[in-house]
């Protein structure tokens, strides 16, 4: 078992101007104990990892203007966010995207609740690809691509309505995928990602309740499917998820056998949850996901093992959760959760055997916010 400590710092500033709402928005967390989100030097030197370590970040900061949106914000991609569960739960790397990202977005509102955003974004807080050893995999083609710097920014656009029963979004992103060979030979193709939400208001049931369900399918662009476990965005290609003794790797794309070409990976996913309040003060939450992987294999070389250390994954993950509210602004909650995973090698054969199997795991978590 692990304990953690933490603490959010927020501001909310607006005001009213000829042009419409400005509003400058901030959000900081400080954490003691292991976690999940830490700076990636934090990390590297064990901080962060350990019961007496601290580590702090920004989770947030932009400007709102005439529509625009400016700095570090929940990427426009985004729909449901984990926001029935505990987010720090068993499996997290697999939860739907609740990325932020550096970006630039203009919104603009047609009336009734329907409104339309471009956004763009910054590309390294949805890569996922191979990662130096120092984090969890080695820094080689054998664990997926190899990205470089920044070339293309991604392009996201999303459809959305927000009235009285409810919300409903439809969504799209554009990815570079890019990377280096030895010796510095740029290859890069194009990933992609839709997806699609709704949020059903259920007040005939009780105050509050809600029902949430998305799907998302992305090629070559992971990343919006599910999360990396790391809404701060800075260890830019975590690309694992563990339950048991089993660890299985992915990643957005593999070189080709020819070295002239990059074999892009497939994922969808479905997340779902439903919350309801026995009284004002007591409510419930049952949530459900699963992740389906599909990593190329039978193209890629198996002398240089080019992406023959990937898997495909098939993941599936349900929790329930209750939390008391005694008084106002205080959460008592306790959540527990259940994991499978299932994971092959990808053709290779050149899959570790602690990548491959079948895996299950049941956590819990005590909660007081």
């Amino acid at each position: 078992y692990t304990t953690r400590t933490r603490l959010l710092l927020n501001f909310d500033a607006r005001s009213n101007t000829e042009y419409g709402l400005l509003r400058a928005y901030g959000e900081f967390l400080i954490q003691r104990g292991p976690g999940n989100n830490v700076l990636p030097s934090v990390q590297a030197t064990g901080a962060g990892s350990t019961g007496q370590a601290s580590a702090a970040y920004m989770s947030r900061a932009f400007i709102q203007f005439a529509g625009f949106t400016f700095g570090n914000s929940a990427s426009f991609f985004n729909f449901y966010q984990g926001d029935l569960q505990f987010v720090a739960s068993s499996g997290a790397a697999m939860d739907p995207s609740r990325n932020s990202s550096n970006l630039i977005a203009y919104t603009a509102s047609f009336g009734s609740g329907f409104s339309a955003t471009i956004s763009v974004e910054d590309p390294q807080f949805r890569r996922l690809g191979s990662i130096p050893g120092a984090y969890v995999t080695t820094h080689t083609a054998g664990n997926g691509i190899v990205y470089t710097g920044n070339h293309m920014p991604d392009v996201v656009g999303n459809l959305r309505v927000d009235q009285g029963w409810g919300s409903a979004q439809v969504m799209a992103a554009y990815h570079e995928v890019r990377g280096s060979l030895a010796g510095g030979t740029f290859r890069s193709t194009s990933g992609f990602a839709v997806g699609g939400g709704v949020r059903l208001n259920l007040d005939m049931l009780a105050r509050g309740d809600v029902l949430w369900l998305q799907a998302t399918y992305a090629d070559g662009a992971l990343g919006y499917v599910f999360t990396n476990d790391n809404s701060d965005g800075l260890i830019q290609t975590r690309q694992s998820v563990g339950v048991g003794l089993i660890t299985a790797l992915y990643a957005d794309a593999a070189y080709n056998a020819a070295g002239t070409g990059l074999v892009k990976s497939k994922a969808w996913g479905i997340h779902g949850g439903f919350r309801h309040f026995w009284t004002p003060a007591l409510r419930s939450a049952i949530w459900g996901k699963y992740v389906n992987i599909d990593s190329p294999g039978g193209v890629l070389s198996l002398a240089a093992g080019d992406g023959g250390r990937l898997n495909d994954i098939r993941f599936w993950q349900v929790g329930v959760n209750t939390i008391w509210s005694p008084v106002r602004n205080l959460d008592l909650g306790v959540e527990v959760v259940y994991s499978n995973l299932r994971s092959r090698d990808n053709g290779s054969g050149l899959a570790p055997v602690a990548s491959i199997g079948n895996a299950s795991a049941w956590s819990g978590m005590f909660r007081v916010q």
